[in-house]
């Protein structure tokens, strides 16, 4: 799988560059309450793969002690809705929390993103895709009306030769919000403390 380097001079990014937010001036690390190793060792860069876009980004998150607003900028195209073509703001303790989730497994391989916020338009669609393929009825595993993907708070991602129980049990200890556990990929987000799912 080819890396991309971050290239600041594409369009796409430099449009959304003014999207973020004060957010981006906290201390990404410490202010999260997540593990004390995430402060013990040297910064590495978040990787990252989208296995819808075929888009591979390794990203400098931080600055020292501060988030890298060029990084932000790669995260939050990567976690867009690409089939609206819509790029916000996302959560930033859900890259603080994949870094340390990388970190925690070692792997070389990029963490792939496969679903990051969601519009409107796209929550539906694939809802009713779910409720279609169960027969007119909705399961655990069809995407919420209110998802947290619509607020830009939630992430489905996979680590390549991690297994998901294995994931899943390592976010839930990181205690940042909701966990759902599905066959190919672990949900993370930042609202409230909750789990569904498949057993872990």
């Amino acid at each position: 799988m080819k890396h991309e380097e971050i290239d600041l001079s594409k369009r796409s990014f430099m449009k959304i560059a003014a999207t973020l937010g004060a957010t981006a001036a906290l201390c990404p690390l410490s202010s999260l309450m997540l593990p004390d190793s995430a402060l013990a060792e040297p910064m590495v860069p978040l990787r990252l793969f989208n296995p819808h876009t075929g888009e591979t980004y390794s990203v400098e998150l931080f600055s020292g002690s501060q988030w890298n607003k060029s990084g932000l900028l790669v995260c939050d195209w990567m976690m867009r809705d690409w089939r609206q073509k819509q790029v916000v703001n996302c959560d930033r303790k859900l890259y603080a929390a994949l870094y340390v989730i990388q970190r925690k497994f070692n792997v070389s391989s990029p963490i792939a993103i496969n679903s990051g916020f969601r519009s409107d338009a796209t929550n539906r669609m694939l809802r009713g895709n779910s409720i279609a393929r169960n027969g007119g009825r909705a399961t655990a595993e069809s995407p919420a009306v209110n998802s947290q993907h619509l607020y830009a708070k939630a992430v489905d991602f996979s680590i390549p030769g991690v297994p998901v129980p294995v994931v899943s049990r390592y976010v839930k200890s990181l205690n940042i919000g909701g966990l759902g556990v599905y066959s190919t990929f672990t949900h993370m987000d930042t609202g409230r403390i909750r789990q569904w799912g498949r057993p872990i």
